[in-house]
């Protein structure tokens, strides 16, 4: 027990610099196991590349005499997928070997302090070569670039040393130990504050690699035969068979050795377990403990193992865990092939003739069940050095089988990427990329360097120099940042089909990486196989990397491709999705079949938007269009019209205009569009259609054509078919060239439409009668002028389709009551009743012209009535419900009430007559010297030009102003547009 445990038996100062210098080994050795474990992403992130696509739905159907029409809107789709981002230097794990190398060179120069005379000097020598390597005079102390600082250095460290080994060889270690760490102290804070470059320590980290380099070497070496070591002092406890027994577990041992080391040759390649070298440094290392102590007989001439030779051997391993940990944790390839090599080759090598070393000197003592281990380093017949001598050479064999100018070219290739790496740090691209490109001429077969090389060329845009970069990254050592990126680039490049079988191939080499799933799904997407995308999604989804990816692609994939699919919230909820791209997909889907969405989502959570949360918010106004209240839509529109996200801005407004537009506020709606028509450099086409629609829905078909006429100048959609209908609307005498034109068109239902409506047009008055039921409604609504009545009575009386019959009756009485004509108005509504309707829109339509004309003679009582029996009020009709309560709560004496009301009438929508006229009515009754009304009725027909109504009442209000140019200009208007 004490054997193992040795230093609880040291005196307590030697043993607390043991505890730390353990500490110091375990913890580098740690990190060497934290960067193998972490691989490529301690320099490495998948970023999340978004494609945005654009999905239409309609939000609002409404009738305008035999047409249906659709007012379209534009949800969007994220698909997302991972892209290997640029080269990041793992500077965390350079400071940290930086850290470990100067404690670990301070430990090991107090441990030459303690030398004598020949060997003193002897690692003197060493250890100043060690500092000159670390070449001092690249930091530029003090503006010196030459070799003065690292002579002072030396001075520094050596005089000290000297004085210790002379002079006071009484001083303990400990004390020595301070000395010098204040030494490294003192200098490490003139490096930070005098050095001229950036970045110093980085500097210092990649001058330190060869000098670390070669101390993790001949570390390699020293432990290399620990584990057969380890093996003989198991089996050699007393056991009668322990001869047989180390030879079993030796020959099983050397047998996995070979293989390794054959598979490292590429002489092999087998399905096979091969052993894990950091493992295998790991367990020598550690058994090299007890092993270097066993070892005290062979270089106690030298030093004592108590206590210089243990702190030598924890300094040493110590600085060879952080490189190797600092080589992992940046993915320095060209460099871990060298330590890699140097592992096997060095176990193998020193292994077989250590085995030889123990059969020479003690077979015998085995034979006998000796207890060898207690004498293994005092041989009798084969020296150890011998042993030594034979290891070397024999590692040597395999070195040279091997091609010992790759170790030269992978040694050059790790410095130039460790170079590269800290110039990319500095943010000097042309200097990192010409040392990558130096990198991977030495290493030409290296991922790291054509990696880097790669991610800077598609940067530049320079697809083909980036893709020949990761030909050569994915030739040999393949990564999956390496392989998705190649096929991203194909991708962009519009090779589709190129980019899945480049994904097919990286997924059999990679088959459970979580990005190249997600990946191989999203390019399926691309060429619509849709069985191939859910298959590979729902794998990638399993996968915690890429699982709000998966989802996110599974929602936008389903609505992309418009699969009919009512399960939004339950899938949503059973993804437990929160990512913003999941939830603005699953957003798109539900509007686009009108399925119920139950889910808390919150689309201004975030002030300061990116292309998913935009994209959240976008498709949450959409969804939620006919529901939205003024502070929601005041609220998202501040956050569109912020300067820090003005790359949204445009899309963001357009859609709050129809929540604008469906709450009722038709002028805040009609005004936002405008604003991005005039703003707006590719969407004028689309936004001037929707106005068009949207005017055509208010009853305003004369500016509806304007709007199409400007979106059929960017030959935006169906502006011809829609012109065609707004002109007959107006009853325009330019109809029938525009349904010409449709006629023409490539659209075959249009061209029936046109066919149709054309024959309704040129028809002679003496044909109508023949008609079928749709036709003489038609002809009606287009031919048919208020004079003609005597005309429509014959008409009306032949209709056998009742819906048809009152639909003619309706728009006839609309048109007097547009015109003011109140008693032809009412006379030809009630000719309505008693029909036995069908159609419940038209029933509504019925129910709700009768209130208005129940409004307009203020028979508030019998409107109060018809209101109770049940009419309701529907997402078409929002001023309405306020118009008939502010008329209610005037008569009732709640004037509060009322006058909100009207507030909210007079300026949310000119095409309702009733509200603006019963506004500007309102605010005249009470105040006559008010201006409002006059404002009020004059902003309106800004934009409602060719109401006859309102145009009527702002000629008299601007008599009764004293306006008397305005009031004859409005006169005269009234002339020309008299229905």
């Amino acid at each position: 027990m004490q054997s193992r445990f040795f230093w609880k038996l040291w005196p307590r100062g030697e043993r607390r610099l043991w505890y730390g210098a353990a500490l110091l080994f375990f913890a580098s050795l740690t990190f060497l196991w934290f960067s193998y474990f972490q691989g490529l992403d301690g320099i490495l992130t998948w970023d999340n590349v978004q494609e945005q696509k654009v999905v239409e739905t309609n939000v609002h159907i409404f009738r305008l005499g035999p047409f249906q029409l659709q007012v379209p809107a534009e949800s969007y789709v994220v698909f997302d997928y991972f892209n290997g981002s640029m080269l990041t230097p793992n500077t965390t794990a350079s400071y940290i070997f930086l850290a470990v190398l100067a404690i670990g060179l301070t430990v090991l120069i107090t441990v030459i302090s303690t030398m004598e005379r020949f060997w003193f000097l002897m690692a003197m020598g060493i250890f100043i070569l060690l500092l000159v390597a670390l070449r001092l005079e690249v930091l530029g102390l003090m503006g010196q670039y030459n070799r003065i600082p690292i002579v002072v250095v030396l001075i520094v460290y050596t005089v000290p040393a000297f004085y210790f080994a002379r002079f006071a060889a009484h001083i303990s270690p400990g004390l020595r130990l301070l000395v010098f760490a204040a030494v490294t102290a003192v200098l490490g804070g003139l490096v930070a504050m005098l050095s001229s470059v950036e970045q110093p320590f980085h500097h210092l980290a990649v001058t330190a690699y060869a000098p670390a380099l070669v101390l993790s070497v001949l570390f390699i070496i020293l432990v290399a035969h620990e584990i057969f070591a380890g093996f003989l002092a198991i089996t050699s406890g007393g056991s009668s068979k322990s001869l047989r027994h180390f030879c079993i577990i030796s020959l099983i041992y050397f047998a996995n050795l070979v293989i390794t080391c054959m598979h490292r040759l590429e002489l092999i390649d087998w399905n096979f377990v091969y052993i894990n070298l950091y493992l295998l440094l790991t367990v020598s290392a550690v058994l090299g403990i007890w092993g270097f102590r066993h070892r005290e007989p062979i270089y106690a001439d030298i030093i004592a193992f108590r206590p210089a030779g243990a702190y030598f051997y924890l300094a040493l391993g110590a600085i060879c865990f952080a490189t190797v940990g600092q080589l992992l944790g940046n993915a320095n390839g060209p460099a871990l092939e060298i330590v890699g090599d140097a592992i096997i080759f060095s176990h193998t090598a020193y292994g077989v003739i250590f085995v030889t070393y123990i059969f020479s000197n003690f077979i015998l003592m085995m034979a006998r069940s000796m207890q060898v281990y207690k004498v293994l380093y005092t041989p009798n017949r084969m020296p150890y050095f011998t042993y030594r001598l034979a290891g070397t050479i024999a590692m040597l064999g395999f070195v040279f089988v091997s091609d010992w100018h790759a170790y030269i070219y992978n040694g050059m290739a790790g410095f130039y990427n460790a170079t590269g790496d800290l110039y990319a740090q500095l943010g000097n691209e042309q200097y990192a990329q010409s040392f990558y490109e130096q990198s991977s001429h030495y290493a030409p077969y290296s991922n790291r360097a054509h990696y880097a090389l790669g991610t800077m060329k598609a940067a530049q845009l320079d697809f083909e120099g980036a893709q020949q970069h990761y030909a050569a990254a994915n030739l040999v050592n393949p990564t999956p940042y390496s392989l998705a990126n190649a096929a991203n680039l194909l991708s962009w490049q519009g090779d589709t089909f190129g980019a899945i079988e480049s994904l097919r191939l990286a997924h059999r080499q990679f088959a459970n990486s979580g990005p190249i799933l997600n990946n191989l799904g999203r390019a399926y997407t691309a060429t619509h196989n849709i069985d191939s995308s859910l298959v590979y999604l729902s794998r990638a989804k399993e996968k915690a990397v890429s699982k709000d990816a998966a989802e996110t692609n599974f929602f936008a994939l389903v609505a992309a491709e418009r699969i009919p699919f009512f399960k939004t919230d339950s899938t949503l909820s059973a993804f437990g999705a929160k990512a913003p791209s999941t939830q603005a997909n699953a957003l798109a889907l539900a509007s686009l079949y009108r399925d119920t969405l139950r889910q808390d989502i919150r689309p201004l959570a975030n002030t300061v938007l990116n292309l998913q949360t935009a994209t959240l918010l976008n498709n949450y106004i959409l969804y939620h269009v006919r529901s939205l209240d003024t502070t929601f839509l005041n609220a998202a529109y501040r956050l569109a019209a912020d300067s820090v996200n003005a790359s949204y801005s445009e899309a963001l407004k357009a859609t709050l205009s129809y929540g604008y537009y469906h709450q009722g506020n038709v002028a805040q709606a009609l005004q936002l569009l405008a604003e991005q028509v005039y703003l707006s450099q590719a969407h004028q086409g689309k936004f001037n259609y929707i106005m068009g629609l949207w005017a055509l829905d208010q009853g305003d078909p004369e500016r509806a054509s304007s709007y199409f006429t400007y979106a059929d100048t960017y030959d935006y959609k169906d502006a011809k078919f829609y012109n065609a209908i707004a002109l007959t609307e107006a009853r325009s005498p330019e109809a029938l060239a525009a349904w010409y034109v449709v006629s023409t068109g490539p659209d075959e239902n249009q061209r029936a439409i046109a066919a149709s409506i054309q024959k309704i047009l040129v028809l002679p008055v003496q044909y109508a009668l023949e008609l079928n039921d749709a036709e003489k409604y038609q002809f009606c609504r287009y031919r048919l002028d208020l004079p003609d009545s005597a005309l429509f009575d014959r008409l009306a009386n032949t209709f056998e389709n009742a819906n048809y019959k009152a639909q003619a009756l309706l728009d006839r009485s609309r048109r007097y009551y547009q015109a003011e004509e109140f008693i032809p108005a009412i006379k030809l509504f009630q000719r309505i009743a008693g029909l036995e309707l069908t159609d419940a829109l038209l029933y509504d339509d019925v129910q709700q012209f009768e209130l208005r004309m129940l409004a307009a003679r203020r028979e508030l009582r019998a409107l109060a009535g018809q209101i109770n029996k049940g009419v309701t009020f529907d997402y078409r009709r929002p001023l309405e419900k306020i118009f008939y309560t502010a008329l209610l709560s005037e008569s009732s004496g709640d004037t509060t009430k009322a006058r909100q009301h009207y507030a909210v009438l007079a300026r949310y929508n000119p095409y309702y007559e009733e509200g603006i006229l019963a506004a500007a009515d309102y605010y005249r009754r009470h105040n006559p010297k008010d201006t409002r009304p006059y404002t009020i009725l004059s902003e309106a027909i800004q934009v409602n030009a060719n109401s006859y109504r309102l145009l009527k009442a702002y000629a008299e209000e601007a008599w009764r102003q004293g306006l008397d140019e305005y009031a004859v200009n409005a006169e005269e208007r009234l002339r020309v547009i008299r229905p």
